[in-house]
């Protein structure tokens, strides 16, 4: 199904089902361990491990990390989606410590990562949450890599958790998480909506009230297993032409907006091979970048921020999550919906 249909047009949000998956797969590393959550994966880490400290790039989720901290001390070293890699003076972790090395937006090469490590004693822990099949996820040397198979593909709730080094890896948890057949009814409800379904509106409040309420149960949850939905919908892998599509409309979209001036890519190239998760927008001002957020919405086009941060951060956290918008730009859209899109930010621009 495809997101312009001739009564609904939307781009963004959670996905819906069902959905066609085109082949071919691209098969997921074995041995691994299935999760409803990304940050279930960590925390069984934490629990197998017991390290002294987590290490955390300063700019990251704030949800996640604050959940973490009950668990294991929580330390952050400097990192940014607009750099090529983090200040690697800032970072300095002890024997067993855990570091988390994130790949923002899956527009990354990983360089350096490995290099730090040999000798250091510390446990690497790769973040692939952004594109599970990246050069650097696949390419990967850390101990662990995960991740949270939600952000790019049609299911309720899952992540992924390997050792690239084959390390021993925590046992399968049995149980699922609450939410997720919450979650699943909402998408399939958003399926009924974007082909045409719901009247006058009364379909998507339903499926929004199930997808909060989904998210809620899911966030309060402690390590589960991911849903047998999930599983059989991914159990033959990823599609690879989803990620084609992925890049090939970020390309788009970033030339289409070459001129636009309210606002400038955090990263506008990436290395071959890679999917980036969107167009990442960072605006002049967090005023502007809320007005042409709201502007979007009223035209269907719903687009996360990456990440409302609350806890203690430094002035550059601050800002760049003040400023900074996602276009989504993944599969379930093409040319013609990069197109549109770039037209409703340069209305916005326009109207100054």
């Amino acid at each position: 199904m495809n997101a312009v249909t001739e009564t609904r047009w939307e781009l963004g949000g959670e996905f819906h089902s069902p959905v066609e998956t085109p082949r071919p797969f691209h098969p997921w590393p074995k041995p691994a361990v299935w999760y409803a959550l990304g940050r279930h994966a960590v925390e069984d880490l934490v629990a197998m491990l017991r390290p002294r400290a987590l290490w955390l790039p300063d700019y990251f989720c704030h949800e996640v990390a604050v959940g973490w901290e009950r668990l294991v001390p929580v330390k952050t070293y400097e990192d940014d989606p607009r750099w090529d890699e983090p200040r690697w003076e800032t970072l300095r972790p002890g024997a067993g410590d855990l570091v988390l090395a994130v790949n923002y937006f899956g527009a990354r090469e990983g360089a350096g990562w490995e290099e730090l490590r040999e000798g250091s004693g510390f446990v690497l822990v790769d973040d692939h949450s952004h594109d599970p099949f990246s050069p650097w996820a696949v390419g990967s040397g850390a101990d662990y890599a995960f991740s949270s198979l939600r952000k790019t593909l049609p299911v309720p709730d899952g992540a992924i958790l390997w050792s690239p080094r084959g390390l021993d890896l925590p046992p399968q948890p049995r149980e699922t998480a609450d939410g997720s057949e919450l979650k699943l009814a909402a998408m399939l409800l958003k399926g009924r909506y974007l082909a045409g379904g719901g009247g006058d509106g009364a379909l998507k409040d339903r499926f929004r009230s199930l997808q909060l309420a989904g998210e809620a149960q899911l966030a309060g949850t402690s390590v589960a297993a991911a849903s047998p939905a999930s599983r059989e919908a991914v159990i033959a892998g990823a599609p690879l032409p989803w990620r084609s599509l992925r890049s090939d409309n970020a390309v788009q979209l970033l030339g289409a907006l070459s001129e636009l001036e309210l606002a400038e890519p955090a990263f506008d190239e990436w290395p071959a091979g890679a999917a980036p998760l969107g167009v990442v927008l960072v605006f002049r001002s967090e005023e502007l970048r809320e007005r042409v957020r709201e502007h979007l919405r009223e035209a269907g086009v719903y687009c996360p921020v990456h990440w409302p941060i609350e806890r203690p951060v430094s002035e550059r956290v601050r800002d760049l999550q003040a400023r900074v918008l996602t276009i989504p730009t993944d599969w379930r859209y093409s040319a013609v919906d990069m197109e549109r899109v770039a037209v409703l930010l340069r209305e916005a621009e326009t109207r100054g």
